[in-house]
């Protein structure tokens, strides 16, 4: 045999080793027999070929193609599964996490095994394919699988709902005795509380609203005012620190002194005008008794009395004097007087009729 064919038949089977090697490794025996299956999944997150398929922990075959269809993005998985190993028709093939590193494995799940009489699945044909959460992997809801109790996530959320409810009892409810449920019914009490009274605020803010624009717009004039007259007010300021150092430098000595003198000179003022008053009060106790022209005017009712008719006399012959002024002046006689009166009495007669 030449050297060539030696070497191509050395490469052929160093090939072919590689290959078996290859596929060995992927958990396919090109050596042994075996049966196709395969799954449809919406999801194999973490799964590859060669990835383990195992009943009841047991591997009995390995993952031997993963396709995409992209038409309705469901992902086909193939099964390769020793030859002499029954899978019933209503088999589950369920992908599971077996390690916290995220490992997958595939798991057949069924209720009755098959025994070959024609109750069993056929080579090729599709089996239910169901992908379990991570927590689902570790708290055993494969083997929930075939409907022996219920699945996880209703008793999930069955424990959850009765851990909320008693939770909410706790915290929440008016008939707890619980501190923090107290203490929540009470800021829910404030809270309304609150809330009521910011309606009211809001309501009378929207009831003043105008009196409120109107105070802020004369708050905004009066600022504005102040602000233009920053130089005045400054000056102000500057004089009344002009106007205290002024005070500070004042002889308040002197000053002193001439508020005593001050002092004195009203004092002697004040008994002046004490003797005055003195004075006074005497001649008003000689009115009193009498004495003096006006003290008898005072006391003697004949003398008031002929005062009071002099004025009389004295108050008509004004009046008269004021309206008939032609019966004095220029002076006239007695006679002339008299005429006068007698023409005036027959004008008011001729008026009256």
């Amino acid at each position: 045999m030449r050297y060539e064919v030696k070497i191509g038949i050395l490469a052929i089977v160093a090939i072919a080793l590689a290959f078996w090697g290859y596929k060995f490794i992927q958990g396919s025996n090109l050596l042994s027999n075996s049966n196709s299956y395969f799954a449809t999944y919406d999801s194999v997150d973490g799964l590859t070929v060669g990835t383990p398929v195992t009943i009841s922990g047991v591997s009995i075959g390995s993952v031997d193609g993963i396709i995409l269809n992209q038409q309705d993005r469901k992902v086909k998985v193939t099964f390769d599964i020793k030859r002499g190993i029954f899978v019933p028709k209503e088999t589950k093939a369920v992908i599971s996490t077996i390690s916290l590193l995220g490992e997958k494995s595939v798991t057949l799940v069924y209720d009755q095994p098959c025994f070959g009489n024609g109750d069993c699945a056929e080579e090729g044909s599709e089996l239910e394919g169901i992908a379990l959460g991570v927590l689902e992997s570790f708290t055993g809801g494969a083997a929930s699988v075939n409907n022996r109790g219920p699945s996880l996530q209703e008793t999930l959320t069955t424990e959850l709902k009765s851990t909320m409810d008693s939770l909410e009892y706790k915290l929440f409810d008016p008939r707890s005795d619980n501190p923090v449920a107290r203490s929540t019914n009470d800021l829910a009490a404030t809270m309304e509380n609150m809330k009521g009274a910011t309606a009211r605020l809001q309501g009378i803010l929207n009831a003043n609203a105008g009196e409120i624009n109107e105070t802020m717009e004369n708050l905004a004039a009066l600022t504005n005012s102040l602000a233009a007259k920053q130089e005045t007010i400054a000056s102000l300021i500057d004089n009344a620190n002009n106007f205290t150092g002024d005070l500070s430098e004042l002889d308040l000595d002197q000053t002193m002194a001439e508020v005593n003198a001050t002092i004195k000179s009203l004092k002697a003022t004040l008994t002046e005008a004490e003797q005055a008053l003195g004075g006074v009060s005497t001649i008003m106790n000689d009115v009193s008794s009498g004495k003096g022209t006006l003290g008898k005017l005072l006391a003697d009712d004949k003398m008031y009395n002929r005062l009071n008719r002099t004025l009389v006399t004295a108050d008509s012959l004004l009046t008269d004097l004021q309206e008939k002024p032609y019966r004095y002046v220029p002076f006239k006689g007695r006679k002339r007087v008299l005429r006068y009166d007698r023409k005036d009495e027959e004008l008011e007669e001729e008026q009256q009729q």
